[in-house]
C-alpha cells in the first residue's frame, strides 16, 4: 500500500470503491481488449482484415483471459502496457490470425479508447451520486426554510436569515455541477483513432467510416481530430471532479464552523471520539470532506500540465494522467458519497441557533434598523446612530434596540424591527426558485 485511497484502513474512506473498480488492473485490460475486438470486428465488415478472420479473432479474444502481472516487464520497458499486451495476445492467436490483431492503429489509440471506455461508468456512477446528494440537500432546505438563524460574513454576526438559504448556497452549485457534468460529457466520451501520427495512413481510405463505425458500437463520439495530444477535455473533466470535491468541501468547512462548541448549531450522530478526552465530539466527517477536497485541488493541479503535451505524442503527459486522473476520480467519488452519508447523520440544532440569536442582543438586525431610519433622516445620520447603539449594547451588555430607541425619536414600530423574521427579504422565494429547478 503506498497511498490512502489503496489501503485497508483508509480507503473506504478516501476512495469510491465503485469508481475504483473501474480504474482496476482487470478493468483497465478488458477495455483495452474490447477495443481490440471492435477494431477487428469492424475492420472485417469493411473488408480492411477478411472477414472470416475477423470472425475467428473476435470468437478467440472473447477467450483469453491476461494477469495483469504479465504486463509489469513491457510497461517498465515502453512506458506503456499495449505492447506487451498486444504481444500476449497475438501469442495466443494461431500464426494466420495474430498479424490482422490491432492492424493500422497505435498504442495510444487503445489507452486512449480504453480510458474512455471506462469513463463511460464513471460519469453514471457520478451523475447518480450528484444527483442523490442533490436531492438530499434540497429536503434539508425545504425542511429548514423557516428556521431562523444568523448569516455570518467574515465570521462575523452578519444579519438573520433562515437556515435553509444556507443550505441553498451549497446547492445551487451542485446543481450546476449537473449541468456542466452533462455538457462536457459528450466532449469527453469520444473515441480515440488515428494511428501512429494522426493521419489515419494505415487504415486505408476507409479509415473514417471505420472510426464512425467503432464509435457507434462502442456508444461513443467522434472528435473532429485524433485527439493524442489534445488533453483537454480529459483535463477539463479533472478540473469538473476537483471543482465538485472542492464544493463539498465548502460545505464540510461551514459545517465545522457551525459545530464549533462555542456556536453548536449542528451536531452528527457517531461523532468521533478522543483517546483521552470523553467530553470530545469531532465533527470527523465533514473534517474528512474538507481534506478530501483540499487534495483533489492538488491532483487537478497536476493533471492540468498535460496540457502542455509536445508534438504528436507525449509520454510524460500519459505518465502524468495515469498518476493522476484514476485516484482524483476515486476521490471526487468518495466526497459525493461521503457528504451524502453526513448529511443523513446531521442534527440541526434549532434551539441553538435561536439561543444565538438571542445572544447577539438585537446587534444583527443592523443593516434593517439603519435602513428604517433611513426614512426619517439622512442614511449618514442613520448609520451614526445605529453604531452608537451597536457600542452601546456591547458596553452595557444591553438589546441593541433597546438602546437605539433612546436615542431616536421618530416614529418606528420598535416591536416589528426587533423581530428578526421581518427582516428577510427574499430569502423564501428564492429558496423555491433554487428548489423548483
Amino acid at each position: 500500500m503506498v497511498s490512502a485511497l489503496d489501503s485497508a484502513i483508509t480507503g473506504n474512506t478516501y476512495a469510491d470503491a465503485d469508481i475504483a473498480a473501474m480504474f482496476s488492473d482487470a478493468a483497465e485490460i478488458q477495455a483495452y481488449i474490447r477495443f481490440e475486438k471492435v477494431l477487428v470486428e469492424k475492420q472485417g465488415e469493411l473488408g480492411i482484415i477478411p472477414a472470416t478472420a475477423a470472425a475467428s479473432i473476435c470468437q478467440q479474444l472473447a477467450d483469453i483471459k491476461l494477469e495483469p502481472e504479465s504486463l509489469a516487464e513491457s510497461f517498465a520497458k515502453d512506458g506503456i502496457a499495449i505492447p506487451g499486451l498486444i504481444a500476449a495476445l497475438r501469442a495466443e492467436l494461431p500464426a494466420d490470425l495474430a498479424s490482422h490483431l490491432h492492424h493500422g492503429v497505435t498504442s495510444q489509440d487503445v489507452i486512449d479508447t480504453g480510458l474512455v471506455i471506462r469513463l463511460q461508468s464513471v460519469s453514471e456512477l457520478l451523475q447518480s451520486k450528484l444527483a442523490h446528494l442533490n436531492d438530499k440537500l434540497g429536503a434539508l432546505a425545504n425542511e429548514h426554510r423557516n428556521t431562523l438563524t444568523i448569516a455570518r460574513t467574515r465570521n462575523q454576526n452578519a444579519a438573520p436569515t433562515v437556515f435553509g438559504l444556507k443550505i441553498v448556497n451549497w446547492l445551487e452549485p451542485l446543481q450546476r455541477q449537473q449541468q456542466r457534468l452533462s455538457a462536457l460529457l459528450p466532449r469527453l466520451l469520444c473515441l480515440q483513432l488515428g494511428g501512429s501520427v494522426g493521419t489515419m495512413s494505415a487504415l486505408g481510405p476507409k479509415a473514417l467510416e471505420l472510426r464512425d463505425n467503432m464509435a457507434e458500437e462502442l456508444g461513443l463520439g467522434v472528435s473532429g481530430s485524433p485527439w493524442h495530444v489534445q488533453r483537454d477535455n480529459i483535463v477539463e473533466f479533472g478540473n469538473w471532479l476537483a471543482t465538485t470535491a472542492g464544493l463539498i468541501a465548502n460545505i464540510g468547512q461551514d459545517m465545522l464552523l457551525l459545530s464549533q462548541s462555542e456556536v453548536g448549531e449542528l451536531r452528527f450522530r457517531n461523532s468521533g471520539k478522543s483517546s483521552t478526552l470523553p467530553n470530545k465530539n469531532n465533527p470527523v466527517a465533514p473534517e474528512f470532506l474538507v481534506a478530501i477536497g483540499t487534495h483533489c485541488q492538488s491532483l487537478s493541479s497536476s493533471l492540468d500540465n498535460t496540457l502542455t503535451a509536445n508534438n504528436e505524442r507525449d509520454g510524460v503527459s500519459m505518465a502524468l494522467e495515469t498518476l493522476s486522473l484514476p485516484s482524483l476520480a476515486c476521490a471526487a467519488g468518495a466526497s459525493l458519497s461521503l457528504a451524502s452519508k453526513t448529511l443523513d447523520s446531521l442534527i440541526v440544532d434549532v434551539d441553538a441557533m435561536q439561543r444565538n440569536i438571542d445572544l447577539d442582543k438585537g446587534r444583527l438586525l443592523a443593516e434593517t434598523a439603519t435602513f428604517e431610519l433611513g426614512k426619517f433622516m439622512a442614511r449618514t445620520e442613520a448609520s451614526t446612530l445605529v453604531a452608537k447603539a451597536c457600542s452601546s449594547s456591547i458596553a452595557n451588555d444591553t438589546n441593541m434596540i433597546d438602546e437605539l430607541q433612546q436615542l431616536v425619536t421618530a416614529d418606528i414600530d420598535w416591536e416589528s424591527l426587533r423581530n428578526p423574521s421581518n427582516s428577510l427579504g427574499t430569502a423564501q422565494q428564492i429558496i423555491e426558485k433554487v428548489l423548483n429547478r
